[in-house]
């Protein structure tokens, strides 16, 4: 065949140079498009892509591969469910304030409103627990001559004495 038989329409010809490797995709992006918080296009602008860029990494089935799976990992581990409802919980949040900040908020609203804000952002007072160290025991070793050492697992309080005169304050 001659390279003058060769069959050629009107249509331009392709410039364009093919991939014939995976570009550098970074694992956040994945992440990012795989959870579906944000629209995919914004992802991709974020990581320095353009729309055409996008949409030509979109239609590689290596790239849709990898979403699918980051997605499925997502699913399973329960970290789609928890994003999602902490996004809307965020969403709420100024709603909820607003709401119960009115002067038509009953006083039992606003308390609720403020206990729930107070746990969510851990403002609770933490209570301090009491550890059982287990049975009780106290050891004495006499060492004669009146002096001896005591050994003991229980709290003890040592009483202090404070050596001070005592005045009498008059009133004038």
């Amino acid at each position: 065949m001659l390279a003058d038989d060769t069959p050629m329409d009107d249509t331009p010809l392709e410039y364009k140079p093919k991939n014939t490797s995976f570009p550098q995709i970074s694992e956040e992006m994945v992440a990012s498009v795989a959870l579906g918080l944000e629209d995919e296009l914004i992802v991709a602008s974020r990581h320095g892509m353009s729309v055409e860029q996008y949409q030509e990494l979109a239609a590689q089935p290596w790239f849709q591969l990898q979403i699918q799976v980051k997605r499925s990992e997502y699913e399973k581990n329960g970290v789609t469910f928890k994003a999602k409802a902490a996004w809307m919980a965020g969403e709420l949040l100024d709603q909820v304030y607003v709401t119960a900040a009115s002067q038509d908020a009953s006083l039992n609203q606003k308390h609720e409103v403020l206990k729930t804000l107070i746990k969510a952002a851990g403002l609770e007072p933490k209570e301090e627990k009491v550890k059982d160290t287990g049975p009780g025991f106290s050891i004495s070793i006499d060492l004669g001559g009146g002096q001896s050492i005591s050994l003991s697992n229980q709290q003890t309080l040592t009483p202090v004495t404070l050596d001070a005169e005592v005045k009498e304050i008059k009133n004038a």
